[in-house]
């Protein structure tokens, strides 16, 4: 232990397990002090208890813990323990499956993993870049594998890297991926039973209704919006899902489980509902059947020759939306009547993904705004503003905007915030709200930045490092913000000059215009390509650059052209900017803080180094202060000198 904070993350040892064909048995839990003294924590230091996620949602009473009080842990202490999981019961006789990943978050001296298979059973074993030690002992065959690391990985290092989260080693007894979907297809079929609650509830969904697609979408609205999803992952707990109409009568379930009542009440409907695997964190290697490479449960719907994926998870997803990392993933299908194979899941949504936002206001002779600003979303920024607006209640709602107006850079105030019913999904989502800032933008020097959030491609400008895999820019389809302003009397925009890009992946154009005493800006982003090819990566950062000048385009009023990169005359504040921004990009809060603390005794009006400030007391959950240091500059800050490194929603639910 070398310090309080790993004594206090280690004093209480947990270890998982499911009740109905585990156990966890301890050989010994023990430190060692520095003096080579040995303190063993007794028997009565273990305690089994029911797992968290049942004291909400007891169906899942099989999951329990094994929580171990450590004796005498202090620092400088050595702490040893060995724990032997066995499961008594097969998950399926005959076969059993291995996924492991040995530690890079961490400095690891020695960690082994042995496994000792019967010397005669089918096994595939795979561990790309890692060779196993292999010997036999009498009927058995033993792998041995052995791993150090020496260097903590970066979590956003190991974040970039697409190989960090695929396991290190793998082994199934499973010959191929349809003996695996014969499992679980039968696994999950006894439970899916037309009842007659069944039965009436699909009658009462589908009442009136007469296209195969309104009485199929009725049905998925009704699994989607009103149970409560436990998030449980595939394999966590028992394979099994629950019967559906137990999961019905309980009103909340987890993935396999949503998927059973959805398949229920569409065969009710006469319809067919296939079960289909896939991970939410990685892609799976082909090669492996194993169903330790699922950590999900989606819904396939034949309809003609057609096939609508869906999934009941977010609650709030409109009809066919997969989110975007279940989207161009292998999934394992499994047709009703015919052998499981693999199939792709859309690379897009059903429909043309498109976010609005628009600006209408006025900017009165002392440089005060007010506006009225709305936002309309339909596609994979929709299910996350339905998402968190249903997290609070419509009392709320005003600080949610309020906070999400701060990550944007606005920092005046928001008021009358309406939003349409998080739950309607068959219509896009918008919220809108009244905006008031005085003294927006550099006021004192009669410069204004146009009142738009971020189109969420400016931060790949700032990027050093080259990404090890095509760059995920989503689903095709427009973004479209536009901003009019009213200016007083007497002023004059210098607008901006036309922007138009057009690249294999992505159009960007910007316009500015000035009519009738309105100053209008409108910014459109089309997205052609789900990915930027590491080949255009370049290219890519040029583009990102470009936009993010524009964003950040300084227009002059009143015939004031002065420039919007004037900076500070003195090369130490000038260091200390930069050194700043380095800090916030390596998520060192404290060095940044410190950085932009000297940077504002030397030079109070630095640009940007109070906004800077702003978003490092945000990122440390500082809102006041945040707010203090963001409204001591500009209305619409820059995305590309202002760091956002919590882009988007940032409080959570109050209790």
């Amino acid at each position: 232990m070398l310090s309080q904070a790993g004594v206090q993350r280690l004093a209480v040892l947990t270890f998982p397990y499911t009740s109905a064909n585990e156990t966890v048995e301890f050989d010994y839990v023990r430190v060692r002090k520095p003096d080579g003294t040995v303190v063993t924590t007794p028997e009565y230091n273990i305690q089994d208890m029911p797992a968290d996620v049942t004291r909400g949602a007891p169906m899942y009473s099989d999951l329990h813990e094994k929580h171990v009080t450590v004796k005498a842990l202090g620092i400088g202490d050595t702490l040893e323990y060995l724990v032997r999981y066995r499961n008594v019961k097969p998950q399926v006789p005959g076969q059993f499956w291995l996924a492991y990943t040995f530690r890079t978050d961490a400095i690891v001296k020695d960690e082994e993993l042995e496994v000792n298979v019967p010397k005669n059973k089918y096994v595939k074993v795979a561990s790309p870049g890692r060779s196993p030690q292999t010997k036999e002992e009498g009927d058995r065959r033993v792998y041995i594998w052995k791993s150090t690391n020496l260097e903590r990985k970066d979590a956003d290092e190991q974040a970039a890297n697409p190989e960090a989260a695929k396991p290190s080693v793998q082994i199934t007894t499973f010959r191929g991926w349809e003996e695996v979907g014969r499992w679980y297809g039968e696994l999950q079929r006894s439970q899916i039973v037309v009842t007659p609650q069944i039965q009436a509830k699909a009658a009462e969904l589908t009442k009136g209704l007469t296209s195969d697609e309104d009485k199929i979408r009725a049905i998925y609205d009704f699994v989607s919006t009103h149970y409560h999803y436990v998030s449980l992952s595939f394999g966590i707990g028992r394979y099994q899902p629950h019967p559906a109409e137990d999961v019905l009568e309980n009103e909340y379930g987890d993935c396999k489980d949503r998927h059973t009542l959805l398949a229920a009440l569409l065969k009710a409907a006469v319809y067919d509902a296939w079960p289909a695997l896939i991970s939410a964190t990685s892609k799976i290697d082909p090669d492996v059947p194993s169903p330790g490479q699922f950590d999900h449960v989606i819904t396939v719907v034949p309809l003609g020759n057609s096939l609508t994926w869906m999934d009941t998870t977010p609650g709030v997803a409109p009809f066919g939306l997969l989110l975007s990392n279940l989207r161009d993933k292998q999934a394992l299908v499994m047709p009703t009547g015919k052998p499981a194979s693999l199939m792709t899941t859309p690379a897009n949504p059903p429909f043309p993904s498109v976010q609005t936002f628009t600006a209408d206001g006025k900017l009165s002779s002392e440089g005060t705004f007010t506006g009225h600003m709305q936002s309309i979303a339909r596609g994979d920024v929709e299910v996350i503003n339905r998402f968190v607006f249903r997290q609070y209640p419509a009392a709320q709602w005003k600080d949610v905007v309020q906070q999400v107006s701060y990550r944007w850079g606005f920092a005046g105030d928001v008021s009358e915030v309406t939003a349409s019913n998080p739950e309607d999904t068959i219509k896009p989502f918008e919220f809108a709200y009244d905006y008031k800032r005085e003294k927006i933008g550099d006021w004192d020097n009669h410069r204004i930045t146009a009142p738009l959030p971020p189109t969420g491609l400016e931060s790949a400008s700032l990027e050093k490092k080259k990404p090890q895999e095509p760059v995920f820019l989503g689903a095709l389809g427009t973004v479209v913000f536009q901003a009019k302003i009213e200016l007083p009397s007497g002023f004059t925009p210098k607008v901006p000059d036309k922007v138009d890009l057009t690249e294999d992946f992505a159009d960007f154009h910007a316009s500015y215009a000035f009519k009738d005493g309105v100053l209008t800006a409108t910014r459109e982003l089309t997205i052609k390509k789900n990915d930027v090819p590491l080949a255009e990566w370049n290219g890519y950062q040029k583009f990102s650059k470009a936009i993010s000048d524009d964003h950040d385009s300084w227009i002059a009023l009143g015939g004031d052209t002065s420039s919007a990169s004037s900076v500070s005359s003195n090369p130490e504040a000038d260091r200390l900017f930069e050194e700043g921004l380095n800090a916030l990009r390596n998520r060192d809060q404290t060095r940044a803080e410190e950085d932009f603390d000297r940077l504002l005794q030397l030079d109070s009006k630095y640009p940007y180094a109070h906004a800077n400030l702003g978003t490092v007391y945000l990122n440390e959950r500082n809102v006041e202060g945040g707010i203090r240091e963001l409204r001591k500059r500009g209305g619409a800050t820059s995305r590309r000198k202002l760091l956002l490194q919590d882009a988007g929603w940032s409080i959570r639910p109050q209790t």
